[in-house]
């Protein structure tokens, strides 16, 4: 019986080497921070993992929030979810031995189904309670630019005056450089040539007692701006540095069946036109958006001033950023509500995205179905539910042909559809579902997808 107990428990604790008396487990000896930084332009959404528990999702141009762990060896996992999948597929591992005290940033680059990893590593700042300083170490993970200088001084400065606070090529990041609270403009050039500029972002503010990673990304079609810039810290907080030459934009979409074709103003004199003849199920072009703290924008019926039909004023947006202000409501209840336009595809699926501004339909079912294929009792919806006045969450599915169907909820009456989709990868579809004028029963499906 001794001997039996004796081997299991040698068994049990074999990580303790040979069941000695002098061996022990690994002590580490500190703690070093992990986060990962997706720059892989078009990507859904990575799933980042230490051997194999997850440490959250990033998406391009983020960060993982910066966590610590023991100064051991680890895989770090790296997982995407294809459209019509139930587990995760796993992309890239990188085994990484992590430092006491250093700072280990994991870059993925490249293509997203065979990701390159860089690691980037530095030692952990620690600011005493008087210091005035923030440290800043400058990346380059934009895949178009070639090399670049970074000037990064107080405003009505010119790119120049000063040597660039960094010189890089794609995929590396600069040194920990110190500078003093205040507000500065970044300014992003070719190497060597001040005067070839990719970049200038509005003058921006910072706190002293901070260590910033600031990466240079290229921009997607939810930006305005070809270029982007996110400043992240070592303690998880992220800020945009966003190009003074590309404000937001902003487009009207109407979609309120009972309002009649309107002019739009954002004055209450009504004198200054913003858009003229808006007639149902119609768009606006895109617009800059103003940059007031808030809006006040005001319908009359088109060519007329003698009245208006409603108002609404809508907050500022995020600068660079697309939305949508869409119209809806019934007769005297018109109103206009924003929303974010979420424009970025995904390389590895279609995105349908559908707003709900159906007034006579509080609420529907959403089916995607090969096309030709009937909606039956049988079928299963994509989205169940899905809200007035609000966006249904966006639906990705592979490329292939599909009709597009709105129901009562629970069942398979149909409101809209067949809706014809010829789905592409890496496609992004944004429809309406509005009201049929004159039949409460049934609705329609617009789409309002721009280039």
């Amino acid at each position: 019986m001794k001997r039996t107990l004796l081997l299991l428990v040698c068994v049990s604790t074999l990580v303790l080497g040979a069941c000695t008396s002098d061996s022990s487990l690994p002590t580490p000896t500190g703690k070093g921070t992990i986060r990962a930084i997706n720059a892989i332009k078009g990507s859904p959404e990575v799933g980042f993992l230490i051997e194999e528990t997850p440490l959250g999702g990033v998406r391009y141009k983020t960060s993982t929030t910066p966590q610590p762990y023991d100064d051991f060896s680890y895989n770090f996992n790296f997982e995407i979810l294809y459209p019509g999948d139930t587990s995760h597929t796993r992309v890239a591992t990188e085994t990484l031995q992590v430092e006491a005290d250093v700072e280990h940033i994991l870059l993925l680059t490249g293509d997203i189904d065979a990701p390159t990893v860089t690691v980037w590593n530095s030692d952990a700042r620690t600011f005493a309670d008087t210091d005035t300083v923030f440290e800043v170490r400058f990346a380059h993970a934009n895949a178009i630019l070639a090399d670049i200088d970074i000037y990064f001084d107080p405003p009505g400065t010119l790119p120049g005056t000063n040597p660039p606070a960094a010189t890089l090529g794609f995929g590396s990041i600069g040194s920990a450089t110190d500078f003093e609270e205040g507000s500065y403009v970044m300014t992003i050039t070719a190497a060597g040539d001040p005067n070839t500029v990719y970049f200038t972002s509005r003058e921006t503010a910072l706190l002293p007692r901070s260590a910033r990673v600031i990466t240079v990304f290229e921009g997607d079609l939810s930006d305005t701006a070809p270029v982007v810039v996110s400043s992240m810290t070592s303690g998880g907080g992220s800020l945009a540095f966003v190009d003074a030459n590309y404000p937001a934009q902003t487009r009207f979409v109407h979609a309120a069946s009972t309002l009649e074709t309107v002019d739009i103003y954002n004055d209450e004199a009504l004198t200054s036109l913003v858009y003229a003849g808006l007639s149902f199920e119609s768009s606006t072009p895109w617009l800059e958006a103003p940059e007031e703290t808030t809006t006040t924008y005001y319908f009359t019926p088109a060519s007329s001033t003698a009245t208006v039909l409603f108002d609404e004023t809508i907050s500022a947006q995020a600068p660079g950023s697309f939305t949508n202000i869409y119209m809806i409501g019934d007769t005297d209840a018109w109103q206009a509500t924003r929303t974010l336009a979420t424009r970025a595809p995904v390389s590895n699926s279609a995105r349908i995205q559908i707003y709900h501004a159906a007034l006579n339909h509080e609420d529907v079912d959403i089916y995607v179905l090969d096309r030709d294929e009937p909606i039956t009792e049988d079928s299963t919806a994509s989205l169940v539910n899905a809200a007035y006045e609000l966006p249904a969450p966006t639906l990705s599915i592979l490329a292939r042909n599909v009709d597009l169907y709105v129901t009562a909820p629970g069942e398979t009456t149909v409101l809209a559809g067949p809706y014809p989709i010829d789905a592409t990868l890496g496609s992004v579809y944004e429809l309406v579902l509005v009201d049929t004028p004159g039949d409460p029963s049934t609705a329609n499906i617009i789409d309002t997808t721009t280039p």
